[in-house]
């Protein structure tokens, strides 16, 4: 991470205080002078803001604990895994301590189908690496690795599309750099395409979640998100996205849809355009692969940023899209609109309770709360709903944390929301300003 860039990111949380906080402060105030129930009634909506949020949350997370007859109904494949595609994406030098193990655990330990795999690297490089001669010697000894350098490419949607072209297998799998997967991943995944599925999104965990605070917060995150959120999505609403690595395709579909270049998030770009043209998408949480977490906070801001502006940049381009559709049911579009729309006007807004709040106690010159038993029902629901989150993603988690890293991520929920909030809020005032930058997520020893 240069400097220069660190140096933006803190006049652009200059920029988010004064824009979101200060005039709001300001402004807030001066609309109480000629009407003074303004402040209480804008603080009341904020709070039922909150309040929404937290019953999604409620409802899918009740949804995920609950056991139901879809759990035991996975199908057994009754054909035979055809012949499979593995496109690891890389950038180097940024992959170096990573890509060895990620190559030789699919070369070497996934279980093969009868018409074998193939493994393509698809990786772009500014200059070339003894890496490369390394991985050629690799190839020597496992015929199906192909080292694919996509020669002037600049993200990793070209990386995909360049592979996409030389992919042979029926089934195709996008990996990162780091993901290592399953000894029976490709079983697991054919089993969802055979039965009329088209792109099957596996469990994501973090490996690397001893690391320090950061690793350790995001390995419960993964926890709740791919054990509890993601699963209770397609239970509730039988829709589901791709979210980048350990996704299931089904060749034809894939090379259909293929990769924007656009776009910050590819993978949700790709989904919804698959979505929208009548692709049907699972959640299979059985289907494991490890990652690595950023170790430090820079890291994730970025990498967080990233994933909001690409997230905003797909709710302005498909949320009318996603109405109009003929393919979604009214249940689906409700989900991809709390997934669009709703997100963005949740980032922009539920901030201000703070600013509110201040012009608030600056109107009155003290410092006291609006408390009302809506008010006091409404922080309790909000604040519980983190804990609650947490015995689920505890009780569905693999592998299974110390119950202490629960109990903290629970209990700081609500400040950890407020600080990707921040950051949401931030991505969109890049996505606006033009600035679409995109920062690597650096490996520890790289």
């Amino acid at each position: 991470m240069s400097p220069q860039a660190k140096q933006m990111e803190w006049g652009r949380l200059g920029e988010f205080f004064l824009v979101f906080f200060v005039f709001p402060v300001i402004l807030f105030w001066a609309i109480a002078q000629a009407w003074p129930d303004f402040l209480r009634w804008g603080y009341f909506f904020i709070v039922t803001l909150f309040v929404f949020q937290s019953a999604m949350s409620y409802l899918q997370t009740t949804s995920a604990l609950i056991p139901s007859l879809w759990d035991k109904r996975s199908p057994e494949p009754t054909t035979p895994t055809p012949r499979t595609t593995f496109i690891v994406s890389a950038y180097l030098p940024n992959e170096v301590t990573v890509i060895e193990a990620t190559l030789l655990n699919l070369l070497q330990n996934v279980r093969r189908p009868k018409d074998d795999i193939e493994v393509i690297l698809a990786y772009n490089t500014p200059r070339f690496m003894e890496l490369e001669k390394h991985l050629c010697e690799l190839a020597k000894i496992y015929p199906e690795l192909i080292l694919a350098n996509a020669y002037g490419s600049r993200s990793k949607s070209q990386n995909q599309n360049y592979a996409l072209d030389l992919a042979s297998g029926e089934m195709i799998v996008l990996l990162d750099a780091d993901h290592l997967v399953a000894q029976d991943c490709l079983t697991r995944a054919w089993r969802w395409l055979e039965n009329g599925f088209d792109v099957v999104q596996g469990r994501c965990v973090i490996r690397n979640g001893n690391a320090g605070l950061v690793s350790a917060l995001v390995s419960v995150e993964f926890q709740a998100i791919y054990g509890v959120s993601h699963f209770a999505k397609f239970r509730l609403f039988r829709t589901a996205l791709f979210g980048g690595s350990n996704g299931y395709w089904r060749a034809s579909v894939l090379k259909i849809i293929r990769f924007r270049n656009d776009r910050l998030t590819e993978d949700i770009d790709a989904t919804l355009r698959a979505t929208l043209a009548g692709y049907c998408f699972i959640h299979d949480r059985s289907i494991l692969s490890s990652e690595e977490a950023p170790t430090t906070w820079t890291g994730l801001w970025f990498q967080r940023k990233r994933w909001a502006q690409g997230w905003y940049q797909c709710s302005t381009a498909y949320q009318k899209a996603v109405w109009k559709s003929h393919h979604l049911n009214l249940r689906q579009k409700f989900i991809w609109t709390t997934l669009l729309l709703w997100r963005v006007f949740y980032d922009l807004v539920s901030h201000l309770l703070f600013p509110i709040l201040a012009a608030y106690w600056l109107y009155r010159g003290q410092i006291e709360l609006p408390v009302t038993p809506y008010v006091l029902f409404a922080v309790g629901f909000t604040m519980l709903s983190g804990p609650y989150e947490m015995i689920a993603a505890w009780i569905h988690s693999s592998p299974r944390y110390s119950p202490l890293r629960y109990l903290l991520y629970g209990a700081g929920t609500f400040f950890y929301a407020i600080y990707k909030n921040i950051i949401q809020v931030v991505a969109i005032r890049d996505e606006l300003a033009g600035s679409k930058e995109w920062v690597m997520t650096t490996r520890a020893d790289s």
